[in-house]
């Protein structure tokens, strides 16, 4: 059976069995480029991955090309977030189980893994289960690390994962890093560096 310990929100604990970060721009520091990709696929709005999932194959192909090699540039030149190495090593310090969740291909999540030298219990990439905003990911990533969802955090930087999260009914955390987000915020809890978690949570 999975350690359990308890977050608080508002001052109310709740049972913590497990946690989900996202990758860019939560574990890692801001890089990537989405408006540059967005030039590049001639697509001023709208989801990528769907858009990409509803190409005609020929022009799928194309576009698929674009993302990958912007998702190895973000290999190529990732770092951690501030506080990232910490807050993750404090998490798994406390015997929680830890998942990386990203929308990023499984080669670029691995990648990065592997540049950073982070090591989770479960590593999901959009190859792995319909991903972020779609709660699939999240329900997937409960059912492999063995934890009711009502039980597991996503912690992440983009509405797309607390999005993902309260349609999952799982709990969430945004990260802010230091921006105001330019939409409405429906979070159970908003920090502003990931290092910050951590004063929500105890035995």
């Amino acid at each position: 059976m999975n350690p359990q310990r308890y977050i608080h929100f508002n001052g109310h604990p709740r049972l913590l069995r497990a946690v989900a970060f996202d990758l860019d721009s939560t574990l890692t520091r801001p890089y990537l480029d989405f408006k540059r990709l967005r030039q590049q696929l001639n697509l001023p709005t709208g989801d990528i991955l769907q858009w990409l999932a509803n190409l005609p194959p020929v022009k799928k192909a194309l576009a698929q090309a674009v993302l990958e090699v912007f998702e190895q540039d973000g290999v190529e030149n990732v770092a951690w977030n501030d506080g990232a190495q910490e807050t993750l090593e404090a998490v798994q310090g406390m015997g929680l189980p830890v998942a990386i969740v990203t929308r990023n291909s499984r080669a670029s999540l691995e990648g990065v893994c592997r540049r950073l030298n982070i090591k989770v219990d479960l590593l999901v990439a959009r190859e792995d289960a319909p991903p972020k905003p779609d709660p699939a990911c999240l329900h997937y990533t409960a059912k492999r690390l063995e934890v009711p969802i009502a039980q597991l955090l996503i912690v992440g930087d983009y509405r797309h994962d607390t999005d993902a999260g309260r349609a999952a009914g799982a709990m969430t955390a945004l990260l802010t890093n230091g921006q105001t987000p330019s939409w409405q915020v429906e979070a159970d809890l908003v920090i502003e560096r990931l290092v910050e978690l951590l004063l929500y949570f105890n035995g």
